[in-house]
C-alpha cells in the first residue's frame, strides 16, 4: 500500500478500527462503525473557532497567574495566595526540583502549547511557512501530554477540602480563571482534533507546493 492510499484511511482512537475516509458536508462528523465514537469532523470555520478558543485560553492562563487564587482566614488572620507566590515559597523552602517541574508543567508547557497553536493557525490561514507549521504541529503533539494544569487544579481542590475544617476560604479571580481554562481546554480537545489539523495542513500546503 502506497502513501496516497494510506492517506485515505483513518483509525478510530477509541477501538483502533480502520476506516476509509469519505468527504463530509460542512459541520458533519464521521462515526466509527464499531464503537460509534467520533472519528473526524468537517467543521465550518475550523481556524477561526480554534484560534478564538486558544487565544481566550491563553488570556485565562495569564490571568490565573496574575491574581489571587484563594484567601485563607484563620482566627481573623487573612493570607492571600497567588500561583506566582507558590513558586517563591517552594524555592525558599529548598524544593528546587519540585519548583522547576511545576514551572514547566503548569506554566511554560501550557503557554508554549497555546502560543504554538495560535501561531500555526495564523500561518495556516495565511498559507505561509509550511515547514514551520509542520514543526509546530509536532511540538504541540509532544508537549500536549506534559501539560498538567488539570491535575494541579484537582490538587488545589483536595487541599481546599482539607482546610475547610480549620479556616474560612474565599475563592479569587485566579481560581475562576483556572476553572474556565480547564473548560475551554476540554472544548478544544473535544471539538478540535489534531488529526484534522494535520489533514488541513496537508491539503493547504500540497495544493500550494
Amino acid at each position: 500500500m502506497n502513501e496516497e492510499e494510506l492517506d485515505t484511511l483513518v483509525i478510530c482512537k477509541k477501538c483502533h478500527t480502520l476506516h476509509k475516509k469519505i468527504k463530509l458536508h460542512h459541520n458533519a462528523k464521521a462515526l466509527c462503525q464499531h464503537c460509534n465514537s467520533v472519528i473526524y469532523r468537517n467543521q465550518r470555520n475550523l481556524f477561526q473557532t480554534t484560534l478564538a478558543l486558544s487565544f481566550t485560553a491563553l488570556i485565562l492562563l495569564i490571568v490565573a497567574f496574575s491574581f489571587e487564587i484563594i484567601t485563607i482566614n484563620i482566627n481573623g488572620i487573612n493570607q492571600s495566595l497567588t500561583l506566582s507566590s507558590l513558586f517563591v515559597v517552594i524555592f525558599q523552602e529548598g524544593y528546587y526540583l519540585v519548583g522547576i517541574m511545576l514551572f514547566f508543567l503548569i506554566l511554560l508547557f501550557p503557554i508554549l502549547i497555546l502560543g504554538s497553536l495560535i501561531l500555526l493557525l495564523v500561518l495556516m490561514h495565511q498559507q505561509r511557512l509550511g515547514y514551520l507549521v509542520k514543526r509546530l504541529l509536532i511540538l504541540i503533539a509532544k508537549l500536549r501530554p506534559w501539560s498538567m494544569v488539570d491535575i494541579f487544579f484537582v490538587s488545589i481542590l483536595v487541599a481546599m477540602v482539607k482546610l475547610f475544617d480549620y479556616a474560612q476560604i474565599e475563592l479569587g479571580v485566579s481560581f475562576v480563571a483556572l476553572l474556565c481554562l480547564l473548560m475551554l481546554d476540554a472544548i478544544i480537545i473535544k471539538r478540535i482534533s489534531f488529526a484534522e489539523l494535520w489533514s488541513e495542513y496537508e491539503r493547504i500546503y500540497k495544493e500550494h507546493s
